[in-house]
Order: structure tokens, then C-alpha cells, then sequence
């Protein structure tokens, strides 16, 4: 039987539980992923899995104590299950009934004191083609955790339906790292030096750097209400771009990241910017394990316009470099630290602005009788930041054995009471403009990259 006693939220979960204290209409942090599932789907299978993947991790049992102030948690002894289905195929207009469907799945709040924080509704589309909506509160998810649950989900399915064993590695629970991580926290000097390299790092920095938007840039959000752009880059533009990182000794991510600081050099007229960028905070031991570790940390970046493009991501790296070593202090402890408190609203401390990579790579799984390919980052209508853009590195999201080159794709949440789809779709083209001329091997100073865009 679990172990039932409470304990506290892990310093991730405080700030989703914080702003949902503070916004509780929103649904910011409610995730959906859509499975299309294509061949003959055995659904006692998938459902025996979906039950196995709760039942292996304790991260996704979890429950808030109610009537505690700020709250507790809790592994429950047991939970619902919460699964339906439905039939597209009867429907008149079958892609309204889905839209329907997965914002109805979407938006419905989770009762945080009652486990499981996960939902799933089985649609048939066809013969052999159903659509698994999987809906779960970030309280017990991030990234790396779902590409844990598809691995678990699609190990346990093909041996529930192929008699094959199923042989997956024992995860340590959630509540060792909220106790051990916690307890550390809790030391005299916990991460002075890390607390030294941020004051120092940030010392002086001008913070929230206004975007020219169609509000005023000074005023403060008080509703999280956002649209989203995605942006793909194909294979024809994703491979040069992996392939200029191995030969300059930097990253995808570290190069666009460059370019997205230069777009905003452009649009705010200023040199320099402080970015945040969301990071996988897990500690050594816990690679198994379901969760929520994601921490964010501020990123100042530099950029001198008469550098070269190259030598402009070579800083950028560096700052990476230097940066990461430091992740581990909570943001939000990280503010007080500083002395920088928000004056309302939504408003972080020290960015409005993130670029983050979602680069926890889908498992692939050996000898399954379906297809499967997964779409994440639904617009869910929510954006907390003016501009958030999430780089997800390969565009073939399937579990499936993988073949040729894949793509990248860019989601662009934004803040819609900022700006509208056509400015944000004029930034995507300027970007993509910006990377065209860095892949062409541009020599010149990086304010002549694409100068004319």
C-alpha cells in the first residue's frame, strides 16, 4: 500500500499551484497531447496500459491535501481512472465534434485533491484509426515525464496485446526528490555560489524590455489570454542548421536562440535582453521518474551588432555555458534573492519573454502493430508571457522506428492582448529570414543579416 503521509509541494509545483491560486479560470497549465493511433487497436490493451503507467508512477497519484494553506500532498492509497470514448465516424461534421471535444478535455478544471490528475478520451475517426486525447495538470507533469508515460504506455500496450514482456526500469518515486531536494534547500549556504554567479550575472541588467505590441508596453496582464503560431522548419532547413552547429562547435538551440535575440534587438531597439529559458531540473537518480521538475532560469544576453553572426553565437553559447551550471535554484527564490517582486498580474520579475527547447525525445518502440504519432502544444488560448516560443527539435512525433531527416517546429504562444497572428506571422517570417542568411554563411556583421527584413 502507499504511503499516505503528506508532504510538500516541490518548489516547480509552488509556482503552478501559485498562479492557479491567482488565476482560477485559467487553464495555462493543463496539458493535451493527441495520439493518432492507426491499425487494428486492441483497446483493453491500451486501457490495461494507461492503468499499468499509473500504477508504476507515483508522480501521477498525487493529490493536494485539502484545507492546507499553502498546500500539501499526498501519494493516494487509490484513483480514478478517468477514461471515455467516442464515435467521430456517426458525426455529421466530425472535425467540429473534435475541436469540441479536446477543449471540452482541455478546459475542464482538475479537482487537484482527488488523483489522478490525468484524463483520457478514446475517439474512433475510422476503421483502424482512433485519436487518444491525454490531458494531464502540470502539477504532475513536464516534458521528460511524458516522454516517459509513451514509452511506459506503448511498452505495456505491445505486450498486452502481443503477449510480449514488458521490461521497464523501476522508477524512484517523486516524493524521495520533493524530501531529498527540499532538505538540501533547507542547508545554511544552499548554493551561495550559484546565488553569487546571478548576482553578479544579472547586476544592472534592464529587465522586462518592452516588445512594440499593440498595448502599451508598460502595462501589466491580469488575464493569461493568448493565441499561437507554429512554425515549421523542414528537413531542407532543419539539416543545414545541425549541421552548422557540429562544424561550429555550438548547438540548434544555441544558434536560434542567437537569431531570436537579434529579432528582438531589431524590434526593441536594444542591445541588451534578458530572456528565460525553461530547464529540466531533474537531479542524478531520477531519470525514471514522472513529475514536474521544470525550473526556469533568466538568461542575459549580449549582442554587439557589428559582431559577426558566427561570433554572436559563440556568446550566446557561452552564456549557456555559464548559466547552466546554476539551474538548480529555484526561480522564484531566485527573485527574492534580488530583491524583485512583481507588481501585479502575471508579470515575472525579471523576463517577459522565454525561448525554451521541449527536447525530451520521444522513445521509439520496436515491433508495434499500430502507428502512432503524437501532436503536442495545442492553443489552448493562454500564453503567460508576452512572447514564448518552444523549439521542438524533431518533427517526427511517432514512437514508431523513425526514417530520413526530420524538421523542426517553432510554437509561437503569444500574448494576445500584445499583439495579433499577423504580427506575430510577420516576426515568424523575419526569423526564418534571419536563418536563411545564417545557414548561407552571411560573413558580415550581424546587423546585416537579412538587413532589409
Amino acid at each position: 500500500m502507499p504511503d499516505t503521509e503528506d508532504f510538500d509541494l516541490s518548489r516547480s509545483q509552488e509556482i503552478v499551484w501559485l498562479h492557479e491560486e491567482l488565476f482560477p479560470d485559467s487553464r495555462a497549465y493543463n496539458y493535451t497531447a493527441s495520439l493518432e493511433l492507426r491499425g487494428p487497436l486492441d483497446e483493453e490493451a491500451l486501457k490495461q496500459s494507461l492503468r499499468g503507467v499509473l500504477d508504476r508512477h507515483d508522480g501521477l497519484r498525487l493529490e493536494l491535501v485539502p484545507g492546507e494553506f499553502p498546500p500539501r500532498q499526498r501519494v493516494a492509497e487509490s484513483y480514478e481512472f478517468d477514461y471515455r470514448t467516442a464515435d467521430l465516424t456517426v458525426e455529421d461534421d466530425p472535425d467540429a465534434v473534435f475541436e469540441r471535444i479536446w477543449r471540452e478535455q482541455h478546459d475542464d478544471p482538475f479537482d487537484t485533491a482527488r488523483a489522478a490528475m490525468a484524463r483520457w478520451c478514446l475517439l474512433r475517426i475510422g476503421p483502424d484509426h482512433h485519436r487518444l486525447l491525454h490531458t494531464e495538470h502540470h502539477l504532475v507533469h513536464d516534458g521528460k515525464s511524458f516522454s516517459l508515460i509513451a514509452r511506459d504506455l506503448f511498452t505495456l500496450y505491445r505486450s498486452h496485446a502481443q503477449g510480449v514482456p514488458a521490461e521497464l526500469p523501476a522508477p524512484r518515486s517523486y516524493r524521495d526528490l520533493v524530501e531529498e531536494s527540499l532538505a538540501a534547500q533547507a542547508e545554511p549556504g544552499f548554493q551561495q555560489d550559484s546565488l553569487a554567479y546571478w548576482r553578479t550575472t544579472l547586476a544592472g541588467a534592464e529587465l522586462h524590455v518592452p516588445l512594440r505590441g499593440r498595448a502599451d508596453p508598460d502595462r501589466v496582464r491580469e488575464v493569461p489570454v493568448g493565441g499561437q503560431l507554429r512554425q515549421l522548419l523542414p528537413p531542407e532547413v532543419a539539416e543545414p542548421l545541425r549541421a552548422a552547429a557540429r562544424r561550429d562547435g555550438h548547438t540548434p538551440y544555441s544558434i536560434l536562440l542567437t537569431l531570436f535575440a537579434e529579432l528582438l534587438r531589431r524590434h526593441t531597439g536594444r542591445e541588451e535582453l534578458v530572456i528565460g529559458s525553461a530547464v529540466g531540473n531533474r537531479p542524478l537518480g531520477y531519470d525514471e521518474t514522472v513529475g514536474m521538475f521544470v525550473n526556469t532560469v533568466p538568461l542575459r544576453l549580449r549582442l554587439a551588432p557589428q559582431d559577426s553572426a558566427t561570433d554572436a553565437v559563440d556568446e550566446v553559447t557561452e552564456s549557456l555555458v555559464r548559466a547552466l551550471p546554476h539551474q538548480g535554484i529555484p526561480i522564484q527564490d531566485l527573485a527574492r534573492e534580488l530583491g524583485l517582486h512583481s507588481s501585479a498580474g502575471l508579470d515575472n520579475p525579471m523576463f517577459r519573454v522565454m525561448f525554451s527547447a521541449h527536447d525530451a525525445a520521444l522513445p521509439v518502440i520496436e515491433g508495434l502493430d499500430i502507428d502512432v504519432s503524437i501532436h503536442e502544444g495545442y492553443n489552448t488560448g493562454t500564453s503567460r508571457f508576452d512572447l514564448d516560443l518552444v523549439l521542438i527539435p524533431d518533427s517526427r512525433r511517432t514512437v514508431n522506428p523513425r526514417t530520413g531527416p526530420g524538421g523542426m517546429i517553432l510554437v509561437w504562444d503569444y500574448a494576445s492582448d500584445m499583439f495579433d497572428g499577423s504580427e506575430i506571422a510577420e516576426l515568424q517570417r523575419a526569423y526564418l529570414d534571419l536563418l536563411d542568411a545564417y545557414l548561407a554563411g552571411a560573413t558580415g556583421p550581424l546587423a546585416e543579416l537579412a538587413a532589409n527584413i
